[in-house]
Order: C-alpha cells, then structure tokens, then sequence
C-alpha cells in the first residue's frame, strides 16, 4: 500500500515532468517563431530601402504609396506616426505614385480617429486632400494589406512605415499579390521601445500563418 509519502514523491515527479514537457513545447515554439522570422525578413529584405535609396533609384510608377498607421495623441500623430507620413509624402512628392493611402483604426473615429489625424498631417506636407484616401478598417497590418488589395485594388505599392515594421507589411502585401516595395520611415530621433521588437517579433509569426490560410480573405 502506497504511503503518503510515496504519493508525495510520485506527485512530485509527475509535476517535474509536466514541467519539462512545457519547456521543451515552449522552447520548440519560440525556435518555430524564429525561423518565421527570419524566413520573412530574408523575404521582403531585398526590396526594402532608405527613403534616401529610393529618391535616387526610383524608376518605376506604382498605384498608390501605402502608410501604416499607429498611435495618435490628443495633439495629432506620435512621432513614430509623424515620421511615417513625412516620409510618404517624400515618397509621394517623388511622383512615384498616383495617391496615398493611410491605413489606419478609425472604426470609431469620434473615439479615436487615426486616419483622419494622418489625412490632415499629410495635407499640412504639402499634400493634395484628393491624393490622399483613408482606410478606416486597417486595425492590422495583416487586414491593411487585405483591404489594400481587396477593397482598394492596389496592385503595386511602395510601403511606408517603421524599419522594424517594414519587412513584414512587405511580406503581408507580396502574400496578398500586391508588387510592393518598402521604404523605412526616418527617424526624428525618437526611441524605440524594446517592446515594439518583442511584439514585432511575435506578429512576424501570426502573420506568417495568418498568410498562409488568409482568415478573412
């Protein structure tokens, strides 16, 4: 008959293994995640660039510059944001390009209203009200780059938007066929958070899945 101290210890071997399983199912999933990483990094890599590269090597017309959106503050566009449009509308003013599109959450713009601060940024760039379109449902960069080529018909684009953000929009847009190259954001001077990688980190491995199977599509 099993004492309780035997139970105890066999308890306690049984915790013990389910602990080791958990490890190694976790040490397997963060491998599987960095080879996502860097599958999408090496894929969209080559055609992404300096805003400075781009001025001096563009040679091609796309339909539309297309600028990712994040945080706005009670006064207009963060300055990630705010160095996301001014170069746009470098890339736009290159005459590359027929419009911008801003993509953005402003699915309740009285709330929050992303594009629509980034619409009047980019009119105070210099840019045109009637070149610029909004896409108030691009509350991803996965669902920007769906929309992008499902509501919006762009075929080919160049992408805007942070460096550590730029390889996986290029990845979304190329999955959903669109011709696109990036362009990185200049950066103000700003400080990037070691946040913004961890969750970039992780979102290159939900949309590496995400564009295989197309939820949504």
């Amino acid at each position: 008959m099993m004492t309780a101290k035997n139970r105890n210890v066999q308890f306690k071997k049984i915790i013990i293994r389910i602990f080791i399983v958990l490890i190694a199912f976790g040490l397997l999933g963060l491998c599987a995640l960095g080879i996502m990483n860097v599958y999408v990094i090496g894929c969209s890599g080559p055609y992404v660039s300096s805003l400075e590269e781009f001025e001096e090597n563009v040679d091609s017309h796309y339909d539309a510059v297309i600028v990712l959106g994040c945080a706005v503050w009670s006064n207009g566009p963060s300055p990630m944001l705010a160095d996301r449009l001014r170069t746009a509308a470098a890339v736009y003013k290159t005459g590359c390009a027929d419009y911008i599109l801003v993509t953005g959450d402003s699915e309740n713009p009285e709330k929050y209203d992303e594009t629509g601060a980034m619409k009047d940024f980019l009119i105070d760039e210099g840019i045109p009200e009637s070149s610029i379109v909004c896409d108030p449902l691009g509350l991803s960069t996965y669902e920007s780059m769906l929309r992008a080529f499902k509501i919006f018909d762009v075929k080919t684009a160049v992408v805007v938007t942070t460096g550590f953000h730029v390889g996986r929009s290029v990845y979304d847009s190329h999955m959903f066929g669109i011709e696109s190259v990036g362009v990185e954001a200049v950066n103000s001077g700003y400080v990037i958070k070691t946040y913004n990688y961890y969750r970039e980190f992780i979102a290159r491995g939900k949309d590496f899945v995400f564009t295989v199977f197309k939820p949504g599509y």
